[in-house]
């Protein structure tokens, strides 16, 4: 037996995810979640973001529904902050960023600067996924969080095209003037989660029509993905400027995003799979395709066990820091495709390549990631030590409780359903019973 379905390998991944998630629980503010120091501590120099409050509810209403004690009072402290602090009572919507306290009216303050001037999709991704998990966890006041935030896409995100636009002014106006990969990878995860949670299938499709536009994209640029399109969608020969709602600015491709898009286009598949629906062939051949580009593309190419984080349009290297949510990324990927083709029929010999990846992925985390139980390093140099220069990133938990819960669920429902159905550790294709829509059909 190999390591994936064996008791001691699921023990030490449940070890290492319960260990994370009590980590992280010192990142609970007055008006979220805050990012993580390197330390281990909340980092007051950073806002308390969106993405990052919604993220942090969503890992722990994944531990509600695992059952693991603890984890109730900071979802619920997440769909809290979610449901008010972050709520732009006189524009709409959500802030981007807010201070750590509350002012002498017990008031959210959003953060100073580009923040409190636009609203972030990207951020807005998160607090659909968020909503989502809690919703599926029975958490107070989720299902009204959720059913807010979609009415929030359709009414002012959704593009013409069916993509989404990237920022919108404060008060909701289109901006156009930058698109990025990283917003449109988040959102289709959003939108998957989001049609479980509500028995909509609308959002699948509207994650497929997203999936189409990457597919295009990835295809005829040699299977790796521009990261950044201009308003009218075409891909930027240029780095720009920057965001104004924290994200890093990447130059060249970014290999976790391909590794992502593999992941997501099986999950899609699979959706599509759970509804007696066509599933298109671009979408398993783009996982494909997607996945060995990144993995030629960005692993050893030192000879130093890592992956580079971006590379150039022939594949070179550009940034060689080894960040720790592209591996967690890449071994997600090799999971998901391995099970798309188990559960097609395939022989078990055939996934071996898949599962190698996985062994040395995992072990690359495991060797210079995790410095203790619930302590992972978030950015290394292409020599494995630690980066010299601070790496701007989302500093939470998010990427590494995926990972450690990727091999142990399905491909379809996601993962909050998943685990709510009781398929934790039966990852091969649900029964019908357990993947159609009409078990959420009477529940509200």
């Amino acid at each position: 037996m190999g390591w994936i379905g064996s008791v001691e390998h699921n023990n030490w991944l449940s070890a290492q995810m319960r260990a994370l998630l009590e980590e992280a629980k010192c990142t609970m503010a007055s008006t979220g979640f805050a990012h993580l120091t390197t330390e281990g501590d909340a980092d007051t120099t950073r806002p308390v973001e969106l993405a990052v409050t919604s993220r942090m509810t969503y890992v722990y209403s994944l531990g509600v529904l695992m059952g693991i004690p603890g984890c109730r009072r900071f979802a619920d402290h997440g769909i809290h902050c979610l449901s008010t602090h972050f709520v732009d009572e006189a524009q709409g919507g959500w802030f981007t960023g807010l201070t750590h306290d509350l002012d002498a009216e017990g008031n959210a303050v959003p953060w100073e600067g580009p923040y409190a001037d636009m609203k972030s999709q990207f951020h807005h991704a998160f607090l659909i996924l968020a909503a989502s998990a809690a919703t599926v966890a029975n958490r107070p006041g989720a299902l009204e969080l959720l059913n807010a935030a979609l009415h929030d896409q359709e009414r002012f995100w959704l593009d013409k095209n069916g993509l989404v636009h990237d920022s919108l002014t404060a008060d909701h106006k289109p901006t156009d003037r930058l698109h990025a990969m990283d917003c449109l990878l988040h959102t289709a995860e959003a939108y998957l989660s989001a049609a479980e949670a509500t028995t909509d299938p609308l959002w699948i499709e509207r994650a497929e029509v997203i999936a189409q536009f990457v597919n295009e994209q990835a295809s005829s640029h040699n299977w790796r993905l521009p990261e950044y399109y201009d308003a009218q969608w075409k891909p930027l020969d240029h780095v720009p400027s920057g965001f104004d709602d924290g994200r890093r600015v990447y130059t060249g491709y970014v290999i976790g995003h391909s590794m992502q898009w593999a992941r997501l286009a099986v999950h899609i598949r699979a959706a599509l799979r759970s509804m007696g629906r066509q599933q298109p062939d671009y979408l398993f051949e783009m996982a494909q395709e997607l996945f060995h580009r990144a993995r030629v593309d960005g692993w050893r190419r030192n000879g130093k066990p890592g992956f580079a984080l971006t590379v150039s349009a022939d594949g070179e290297p550009v940034d060689t820091h080894h960040l720790q949510w592209v591996v967690c990324e890449g071994v997600c990927a090799a999971l998901a495709i391995r099970r798309a083709m188990l559960d097609d029929g395939v022989n078990p010999a055939e996934v071996e390549s898949y599962e190698h990846c996985h062994r040395s992925w995992l072990d690359f985390i495991n060797d210079y990631l995790i410095l203790s139980p619930g302590r992972w390093i978030r950015a290394l140099d292409e020599n494995n030590e630690p980066a010299s220069e601070p790496i701007a990133s989302r500093l939470d938990v998010y990427h590494a409780i995926q990972t450690l819960l990727m091999s142990r669920v399905p491909l379809w429902p996601p993962f909050a359903s998943a685990i709510s159905r009781g398929l934790l550790d039966h990852p091969e294709e649900a029964p019908t019973d357990r993947r159609s829509w009409n078990i959420f059909k009477h529940r509200w």
